[in-house]
């Protein structure tokens, strides 16, 4: 029997809403999915073993998860506070035509405000990663996944700026925001924390925007 759960209809089952105790129990799941992948392998524990270190039945994890690899991967929105998003779609300045003069500094609140969310869970995911790279089915899961959110991530700023999702600034600006954020990670991890992930952000991004505040062509002079 495979490790998966869908309705009539073939669409993964998934609870439309969670109160705090289905919250805390579902990123439970996750977190000993993680721990038993970096532990045994993708292919090395069962649902069973989950359940057991969780404390819940079969039934109940499928409450949550169609998929032990929907489980390793958890959903975006636990590891995001609440309103972030709009808090976002609401701050673009009111009577601008296209790009807005905010969208950098809005878009650095967002990160900032997601990386100060919980240091030690950003840092256990980004951990998390490290191993799926090394599990085929894992990392086949990532190639397949990450296009789509990186393009629903694109299509929310062309929204809130009233641009072409397919725009070639929103890719290279998001592109430029999710490295910086891998090495700021990167950097916190190899300073044992000594300075906040709020700060590591910052300082690259803040190197990065002044050597593209340099001219594009030298003079002639």
């Amino acid at each position: 029997m495979k490790d998966s759960a869908k309705d009539a209809a073939g669409v993964p089952t998934e609870a439309p809403t969670l109160s705090g105790r289905m919250q805390k129990t579902r990123t439970s799941i996750t977190r000993h999915c993680r721990e038993l992948t970096a532990e045994f392998g993708f292919n090395g524990f069962t649902i069973e073993q989950v359940c057991e270190r969780v404390g819940i039945s079969r039934r109940t994890f499928f409450n949550y998860f169609p998929s032990k690899i929907d489980a390793v991967f958890g959903h975006d929105a636990d590891a995001m506070p609440e309103g972030i998003i709009e808090r976002f779609m609401a701050a673009r300045p009111e009577g601008i035509t296209g790009i807005s003069p905010t969208l950098l500094a809005d878009l650095v609140d967002m990160v900032i405000e997601r990386l100060s969310f919980d240091e030690t869970e950003i840092v256990s995911t980004h951990g998390f990663f490290s191993v799926a790279h090394r599990e085929p089915e894992l990392l086949q899961h990532m190639v397949q996944a990450g296009p789509k959110k990186d393009a629903e991530f694109r299509e929310l700023i062309a929204s809130r700026e009233g641009v072409d999702p397919q725009d070639p600034l929103l890719s290279s600006l998001l592109h430029i925001l999710k490295h910086t954020t891998l090495q700021a990670i990167e950097a916190y991890v190899e300073g044992s924390g000594k300075r906040s992930l709020t700060e590591e952000f910052l300082e690259l991004m803040g190197r990065i925007q002044n050597i593209m505040g340099q001219p594009l062509r030298r003079s002639n002079d």
